[in-house]
């Protein structure tokens, strides 16, 4: 095989420096170069049509990534069939807030209303300021904001029964209570027999 590099190393093509080449040697290496330039052509135009577009690698990307949803709920009084708020954060990096938590008044079921914003034009006089596209994910933040509510409001409960339960004992309170029991206890106990306690003594 040819050297590639000289002595000094400079480089070098099938042994010779450039300075070296006859006029055969010359048309050889362009020969020889402009093979390796369209095969590194072809090698590129072949990488280009099978890459994928950014945007289709990217929407790609996004429709496998699962959708996560953290609901956050605030139980209210209820007025009408409002019971309360909730708050939806969506993968991590996107907050929509103001969407109300409604009770069905015939079978007392939940659903989510979308946060809205005073609309002349509507027929309710509202218009929504975010809404689901697909009936499949109106059906799970309907869910997650469902479970989130009775979360939280099965907390309330507990911390209102907390609250009414009777207030513990002091530490002292507990204390003499505890002297008082074990007074009671020594009490009751059988005082030891004596000639037992002579036995002990030997």
């Amino acid at each position: 095989m040819a050297r590639r590099y000289g002595p000094d190393g400079a480089r070098l093509w099938n042994g010779k420096a450039p300075e070296d080449f006859t006029e055969s040697d010359t048309r050889q290496f362009l020969a020889d170069t402009n093979k390796q330039l369209k095969e590194m052509e072809d090698l590129t135009m072949s990488d280009e049509k099978t890459a994928i577009p950014e945007e289709t690698a990217q929407e790609a990307e996004n429709a496998a990534m699962p959708l996560k949803l953290d609901v956050t709920v605030r139980p209210i009084e209820p007025k009408g069939n409002l019971v309360g708020f909730a708050s939806l954060k969506i993968n991590d990096c996107f907050v929509i807030d103001d969407f109300k938590v409604l009770q069905n008044s015939k079978d007392n079921s939940l659903f989510v209303g979308m946060p809205s914003k005073p609309d002349k034009n509507s027929k309710t006089g509202y218009r929504d300021t975010a809404r689901p596209i697909t009936k499949e994910f109106r059906a799970e933040l309907t869910e997650a904001v469902t479970t989130a509510y009775h979360a939280e409001v099965e907390k309330l409960q507990t911390r209102a029964a907390a609250v009414a339960a009777p207030e513990k004992q002091s530490i002292p309170e507990q204390l003499a209570e505890g002297a008082k029991q074990a007074a009671k206890d020594n009490a009751a106990r059988p005082a030891p027999a004596k000639g037992k306690a002579k036995n002990a003594e030997r």
